[in-house]
C-alpha cells in the first residue's frame, strides 16, 4: 500500500523523459523567495525555475539575481513593471509563458515540457516529478493537480487544502498545478496568453493525485482590527526578462 506521507509504494514515472519548469509568481517575496529557489534547485536538479517578479517594492528581484550568479543556467528572472505589472496572477503567468517560449526557440518539443505553478513559499514533495510523470505517460493528459498541505501557526497538524471531492482540476493557475506546455499552447492564442480565463478543451485530460503534495506554510490570520498584518494567500497569484 502506498504511504502518502513518505512517498513509499507510490507509482512513479521517469522524470527524465520530460522537461520541468517551475513558474513562481512573486510580489514582495524577499523573505521567502531565496529559500524557495534554493530548495527547488537542490531537490530537482534538472528542473528550471522561472521567477516572475511583479514589480516588487522589496529586494525580491535582487535576491534572484544573486542566485543566478551561482546557478544562471537553470534560474530565470522575468520582470514586469508598472503600469503593466500588478494586474493579476494570470498576467504574471502569461509573462512567464512568453519568456519560456522565447527561451526555448523554434526547436522546442512542447509535448515534453511541463510547467508547474508554485507559490513563492511552496515546497513540493521530493517525488512530485516522478508521480506526475506517470500521469503524463498518457499523451492526452494536459494537466495534473497535486495536493496542497498547510501548517498554520498555532496548529500542530497538517491540513488538506485540496481533496478529491472539491478540487477543480481544470483551474490552471492554482498552486501545485502541473501543465503540459503543448496544452497551454492550444489556448494561448496569438498574444501568448494561456492564462486569460480559458480552460483546456475536452480533448485534454485533467487529473488529480494525492500521492504527492506541496507543503505551504500559512501565516496567522490577523484579527479584524489588525490592519497592519499582511496575509500570504496559500493559493497565490503572480516585458523585459533576464534569462
Amino acid at each position: 500500500m502506498a504511504d502518502r506521507a513518505t512517498g513509499e509504494g507510490v507509482k512513479l514515472g521517469d522524470p527524465t523523459t520530460l522537461e520541468w519548469h517551475f513558474f513562481v509568481p512573486c510580489r514582495d517575496e524577499q523573505a521567502v523567495i531565496g529559500a524557495t529557489v534554493t530548495y527547488l534547485r537542490q531537490t530537482f536538479r534538472a528542473a528550471h525555475v522561472w521567477v516572475v517578479d511583479d514589480d516588487s517594492d522589496d529586494r525580491t528581484a535582487t535576491v534572484v539575481r544573486n542566485l543566478r550568479r551561482i546557478d544562471g543556467r537553470n534560474i530565470h528572472l522575468v520582470q514586469r513593471y508598472r503600469p503593466q505589472a500588478r494586474t493579476g496572477k494570470g498576467d504574471a503567468l502569461n509573462a512567464g509563458y512568453r519568456a519560456l517560449k522565447a527561451w526555448q526557440g523554434r526547436h522546442a518539443t512542447p509535448e515534453r515540457a511541463i510547467v508547474i505553478v508554485l507559490d513563492a513559499g511552496g515546497r513540493p514533495m521530493w517525488n512530485c516529478l516522478g508521480v506526475t510523470a506517470a500521469h503524463f505517460e498518457e499523451r492526452w493528459t494536459g494537466s495534473v493537480q497535486i495536493d496542497v498541505r498547510t501548517s498554520n501557526a498555532g496548529r500542530g497538524w497538517f491540513e488538506w487544502l485540496t481533496n478529491a471531492r472539491r478540487i477543480d482540476t481544470s483551474r490552471l493557475s492554482g498552486n501545485g498545478q502541473f501543465i503540459r506546455l503543448s496544452a497551454l499552447d492550444s489556448i494561448a492564442g496569438p498574444e501568448g496568453e494561456p492564462w486569460r480565463g480559458e480552460r483546456l478543451s475536452a480533448a485534454w485530460q485533467a487529473s488529480h493525485t494525492r500521492d504527492t503534495y506541496v507543503y505551504q506554510r500559512a501565516l496567522p490570520v490577523p484579527q479584524a482590527n489588525d490592519r497592519t498584518v499582511r496575509v500570504r494567500r496559500v493559493i497565490a497569484p503572480v516585458p523585459a526578462f533576464d534569462h
